[in-house]
């Protein structure tokens, strides 16, 4: 069969989305599938870097746009570069011959392209498969982005609600995800529950205190607080952030955040604004080195937006227990995340603006011994081996896409 993605971003871009859709072209092309895919030519967090504009990368044919790149900085640039790309992507799918290729998969962000990609393979003849990582204007209402019943977020909900009742199969990452779709007028035959898949393949083996991540950045033989991807307002930092600052005369604890986002800076203006040694800023890491990088933390920080539940699904707590680490979450009581943690004692849970509660929690957690720790990581990593194991979910995502 012959699939076309159509995608902002794609390899070898850092970004979730990026990782996940290759991951899936990947396991296409091992099961003899042919592979297509229309993305931006420049990177996500970095407009500066420039992809080829047409490469053959593992037997997939990557197509990219040479869209604006005025990047992230300014809000202006950013609608200019969206804009630019959905315009130039339309031509690409509107210059298909009928039936050029059996689906075409789409993804929630940002939102037309999708609505691109639904409306013309259904009048080139084409099958549509709408993957969901976020409900829009949902979640950006709940983020305070966009205001309710504003011209935006009706705008935002009638596309949303065009691809969903036109889509020919809906992949969704948790059932509060499928409860949602299927108000919005989704149809429950079409709709697949399919969790994000850990994007590492490997595993740190070593001890805690030889991690070539942890000697490079000297955390030595503090207790290492993680929180590794991107900065986004639907992972409210602050009841973190407050922790960090009480915890700042304390020498045992050292907070880690890797990644970038529209909120890095605030955790950058934080440290400075309250001089805090405590905090420690580094940029994403190469996907092949990952699972160092992470296995140099002694805990994953896992955060979810308090009224998000069902709109956006934190992928982070998958890498987190594969690598056989405890968690720490905050956000709400009930979400897909406390499903998963709720079997697993030796986590950390607490609500938003619980910043006393965590306190006292991360200080009994001090206190327990490395084969304490040990044993919250390995019924994590169980657990993920048993119910998400990568080869399972990407079979299974395969299983359908080639179904449709």
């Amino acid at each position: 069969m012959k699939f076309l993605v159509i995608s902002q971003v794609f390899w070898p871009d850092t970004v979730s989305t990026a990782q996940h859709l290759f991951d899936l072209a990947e396991e296409l092309i091992e099961e003899g599938h042919s592979v297509t895919v229309y993305c931006s030519r420049f990177a996500y967090e970095n407009s500066k870097i420039k992809f080829p504009l047409s490469e053959n990368y593992k037997e997939i044919q990557i197509r990219r746009i040479n869209n604006t790149g005025f990047g992230k900085k300014y809000t202006l640039g950013r609608l200019m570069d969206f804009a630019s790309f959905n315009f130039l992507l339309f031509f690409r799918l509107l210059l298909l011959k009928k039936k050029s290729y059996d689906s075409v998969i789409g993804m929630t962000s940002p939102p037309l392209v999708s609505l691109l990609g639904v409306y013309l393979a259904r009048r080139k003849k084409m099958k549509f498969i709408y993957w969901v990582m976020d409900l829009q204007p949902e979640l950006a209402i709940a983020s305070g982005l966009v205001k309710k019943n504003s011209f935006l977020a009706k705008l935002l909900e009638r596309i949303g609600n065009y691809i969903i009742r036109n889509a020919d199969a809906i992949v969704v990452l948790d059932k509060y995800m499928r409860d949602y779709i299927l108000k919005r007028g989704g149809t429950k035959e079409h709709i697949y529950i399919v969790p994000i898949w850990p994007v590492m393949e490997e595993n740190y083996e070593g001890s805690r205190m030889e991690n070539p991540f942890r000697i490079e950045n000297q955390f030595n033989d503090r207790l290492v607080v993680m929180y590794s991807g991107n900065h986004s307002y639907v992972h409210p930092l602050d009841t973190l952030l407050d922790a960090i600052l009480r915890l700042q005369s304390d020498p045992h604890f050292l907070f880690v955040f890797i990644g970038g986002g529209v909120r890095k800076k605030d955790v950058t203006a934080f440290a400075e604004e309250h001089e805090l040694k405590n905090i420690i800023q580094l940029p994403y890491q190469p996907r092949e080195n990952i699972h160092i990088s992470l296995g140099a933390s002694d805990v994953q920080v896992v955060i979810m937006g308090e009224t998000q539940v069902g709109f956006t699904h934190p992928n982070k707590i998958y890498g987190a227990m594969y690598l056989g680490k405890p968690v720490l979450y905050i956000g709400p009581d009930t979400s897909h995340i406390t499903d998963i943690l709720g079997e697993s004692e030796g986590n950390i849970m607490v609500k938003h603006g619980q910043s006393n509660d965590l306190v006292m929690k991360l200080l009994s957690f001090r206190l327990n011994d490395e084969d304490q720790n040990a044993q919250i990581g390995i019924q994590n990593r169980r657990k993920m081996e048993m119910e998400f194991h990568p080869k399972k979910l990407k079979a299974k995502m395969v299983q359908i896409i080639t179904s449709v």
